[in-house]
């Protein structure tokens, strides 16, 4: 039961029944030896068992960092903050921006257009508590042109998804155009007015 309800050690150690197995990295059913915080009164009791990952990403590169693929509905009112540990300026909490740096609907953390100065370590705090870290690695030797066949596969699959998201949104778009203009139409029965994005014949303006 505890495992199947809870995937994360901040969750595990708050249920009374359930207690986090450091060793396997799983909830399991309370017993003597197992992670459990009940009242909340130890602090970074999880922060040895958080998710923690390694990524290497290109100069330009957009990055997704997350804890969780969705987050569940009882944390989606708390606040979560991202911290980020570079050499040059240390640690500091990261600010949102629409050109830089994007917050998702599951608590994730998008970086666009990744430099150098990007790299370092991410920290993920859920009212305090420690959910996962990244260590991001940029890489200034792919600026250049793959050299690898799997490098231009890995672009090539990359390109590939990107143009099938705007195909898609494209699609979307359209059908959008076709409900407006059937309502235009709709709108104008019995009327000879012309739609102010109707594209007129050149003979219609002599």
């Amino acid at each position: 039961m505890c495992a199947r309800r809870y995937d994360s050690c901040f969750r595990c150690v708050a249920d009374p029944y359930c207690g986090w197995d450091q060793e396997v990295n799983a909830c399991r059913p309370y017993q003597l030896g197992l992670l459990q915080d009940v009242a909340n009164e130890t602090s970074g009791i999880c922060d040895t068992s958080v998710l923690r990952k390694r990524v290497t990403s290109s100069y330009g590169q957009t990055l997704h960092l997350s804890c969780f693929v969705k987050m569940p509905e009882v944390l989606r009112k708390k606040q979560t903050r991202w911290y980020h540990h570079s050499t040059e300026k240390g640690r500091y909490e990261v600010r949102y921006t629409p050109t830089k740096y994007i917050e998702t609907n599951e608590g994730g953390l998008v970086l666009l257009a990744v430099n150098e100065g990007d790299g370092g370590r991410y920290d993920s705090y859920l009212d305090g508590t420690l959910l996962c870290s990244y260590g991001v690695t940029v890489d200034a030797h792919r600026c250049s042109p793959p050299s690898q066949k799997q490098d231009y596969q890995k672009i090539y699959s990359h390109w590939c998804n990107e143009f099938e998201k705007y195909k898609s949104a494209m699609k979307q778009w359209q059908a959008k155009q076709e409900q407006c203009g059937l309502k235009d139409k709709a709108g104008s029965v019995g009327s000879n007015d012309k739609h102010v994005n109707d594209v007129f014949s050149n003979d219609a303006l002599v």
